[in-house]
């Protein structure tokens, strides 16, 4: 089988030649070239057409998300993988947005490194294990967003629903919010007419079917 062709772009050398000396054991890894800013890892995208890219988020001029963006419309046979110092949510965010196949930090070690690679050029996805729990979480916030945009439930709605949850009294949740019995029950029944139930119970059972708590 031909190696898989790797090139290596990052603002700093002691990085780029730690990251061959990292992979230079890998028989079935290769690396091409290096780049130490966007335009030149254009240009070398260009003339030794990598299967894969390990690419610096941060970089002169133009960061490696733009980066990312540019060489996934211009080479979209070439795979992308995102090496950061930055372990948050933001920059991971930006880089599934700009088409990356996988986020990696720079904390990783020459197996993580080479088996990611690996893995997006079979055509896998992969994140840094760190970061898995903060992907979910944000699924499950744009899940749970879509859920109450489709039923008209509002952040208040939500709230009455969690406290019946919690087996709150009416007399309870209307000391939380400042709100007389005859107003929770209102808005009570108006919130099992959103979800289309008859009492609490069932109220309960459909919002945690739909995500909604």
């Amino acid at each position: 089988m031909l190696p898989i062709k790797v090139l290596i772009v990052d603002d700093h050398p002691v990085v780029r030649r730690g990251l061959q000396s990292l992979l230079a054991d890998a028989k079935d890894v290769q690396v091409v070239g290096e780049a130490s800013n966007g335009a030149e890892a254009l240009q070398q995208i260009a003339a030794t057409a990598p299967d894969v890219v390990l690419m610096d988020i941060r970089l002169p001029n133009a960061d490696g998300v733009k980066v990312t963006r540019r060489v996934r419309r211009d080479y979209p046979q070439v795979k992308v993988i995102i090496l950061t110092t930055y372990d948050d949510e933001q920059h991971l965010f930006n880089a599934i947005e700009a088409g990356a196949h996988g986020f990696l930090t720079k904390h990783a070690d020459y197996g993580d490194i080479a088996a990611a690679i690996r893995a997006v050029h079979r055509g896998e996805r992969l994140l840094s294990p760190s970061l898995v729990g903060k992907v979910l979480e944000r699924f499950q916030q744009l899940a749970r967003a879509q859920a109450m945009q489709a039923s008209g439930l509002s952040d208040e709605d939500i709230e009455v629903l969690r406290m019946i949850a919690d087996g709150a009294t009416n007399k309870q949740i209307g000391e939380k919010l400042f709100w007389s019995e005859v107003t929770v029950k209102r808005r009570a029944s108006e919130v099992y007419a959103k979800l289309d139930v008859a009492d609490r119970a069932q109220a309960v059972a459909e919002a945690m079917r739909r995500g909604l708590i």
